[in-house]
């Protein structure tokens, strides 16, 4: 590198410059000497944001409230990483952990590089571009990259952070819209999908997954990933009044059938009139209602119930003959325990999903886009974003 240096002093003057190879080995180390030492310097210090809780609860324009920060680059740790942030969702898990009682979140002190108050930061999921790399922190990452967190109760609702490579993951080569939703919808739906059966009848095309909450996020993930890995046929149960838009959609994705819960729950519903006596391996329960009766009858012999979402209710009741004689087995999936339990599993994870998104098996699943602008209280942001997600579906924040 210092032969390059001095060729770059004296460009002119170097005979050596009349070759094409060494121009290219010139531009080469002008490059890289530009992204690692430029842009980290044009940079060096940032003031960021977050929407931050001291205390749970359910009200969240009164729980939620923005805390302001300053990183300075050259007092972050060395061993650190400034993350800016690109985009973040709104789960209902993240209301669950705000609330209370539900995967209890992290108190931080240390937001910008001057210490703060003790408070805990909402999101769970997110997308965020390296802007600074310290000088301890290793070669795994560079500026520019696209990481998420590895683990929960990162704090995603804001607008910068500084983090350790350990607790990073790489997602270069997909878009923002994909890679922001990347943890735990999909990620959840290829888990079940591998966890649970790993001798899928892929040449044949003769097992089935039967779901209700059918036209959920994870629920279209299940549809795509189903067909696209293991050529398993998927039944989508959906809520009764839905507009056909709805049904046109999870067909579009590869379902092979949508129910409304109203046929679905019937006493004499037969699930082999749509699966032509197909092996009915999983039943997905991702809410808990009362079809969950429906989906343990409509599995065959040696099928598996499992069940990852309480949001229709907390009880789940069905005919106990039916798991006697069918040998049927009940399993609960929690992303998030299975993330703690084996933080590699979910980096493996991700990394086979970016991989699958770029062949193009799977497409995104759509949601409402908010942008957040420098200078906006985005606590308020988020609360506003809550709110309409109760009418408009799932609310993704883009930061500028």
């Amino acid at each position: 590198m210092l032969i390059f240096k001095n060729l770059l002093k004296n460009p002119i003057n170097n005979p050596l410059l009349l070759t094409s190879r060494v121009n290219t080995y010139i531009t080469r180390y002008t490059l890289t000497y530009i992204r690692t030492n430029f842009t980290q310097a044009k940079m060096s210090t940032v003031e960021g944001t977050a929407a931050t809780y001291t205390t749970p609860g359910s009200d969240f324009a009164n729980v939620l409230k923005p805390t302001n920060f300053k990183i300075d680059f050259d007092a972050v740790k060395p061993s650190q990483l400034v993350l800016k942030a690109l985009a973040s969702p709104i789960n209902p898990a993240d209301l669950s952990q705000i609330v209370g009682g539900y995967n209890e979140p992290k108190r931080f002190t240390d937001l910008g590089t001057t210490p703060n108050d003790p408070v805990s930061v909402g999101g769970n999921e997110g997308v965020f571009k390296v802007v600074h790399v310290g000088s301890d922190a290793g070669s795994e990452f560079k500026v520019g990259d696209h990481v998420i967190p590895l683990l929960p109760s990162f704090g995603t609702w804001r607008s910068y952070a500084t983090a350790e490579p350990k607790d990073l993951i790489k997602v270069n080569g997909i878009s923002v819209d994909q890679a922001s939703t990347i943890s735990i919808n999909p990620s959840t739906a290829y888990q079940i999908l591998n966890q649970y059966v790993t001798d899928w009848d892929t040449k044949g095309g003769n097992d089935w997954i039967v779901q209700n909450s059918g036209n959920s996020q994870v629920s279209k993930f299940v549809i795509q990933l189903a067909k696209a890995l293991y050529n398993v046929n998927v039944i989508s149960v959906i809520r009764d009044g839905k507009p056909q838009e709805v049904t046109d959609e999870l067909i579009k994705l590869g379902a092979k059938h949508v129910i409304n819960e109203s046929e679905f729950t019937k006493e004499d519903f037969d699930i082999t009139k749509y699966t032509n006596g197909g092996n009915v391996r999983l039943a997905l329960n991702g809410s808990s209602d009362p079809t969950v009766p429906s989906l343990v009858k409509s599995l065959s012999k040696n099928g598996t119930l499992v069940s990852f979402g309480v949001v229709g209710g907390t009880k789940i009741e069905y005919d106990a003959r039916l798991q006697l004689f069918k040998n049927l087995s009940t399993r609960s999936f929690w992303l998030t325990a299975n993330t703690y339990a084996n933080p590699d599993l979910k980096k493996d994870t991700v990394e086979k999903l970016v991989e699958i998104y770029k062949t193009g098996k799977i497409s995104d699943v759509p949601y409402n886009k908010v942008s957040y602008k420098a200078g906006q209280d985005l606590a308020k942001l988020v609360v506003d974003a809550i709110a309409e997600s109760k009418k408009s579906g799932k609310q993704v924040i883009f930061y500028e």
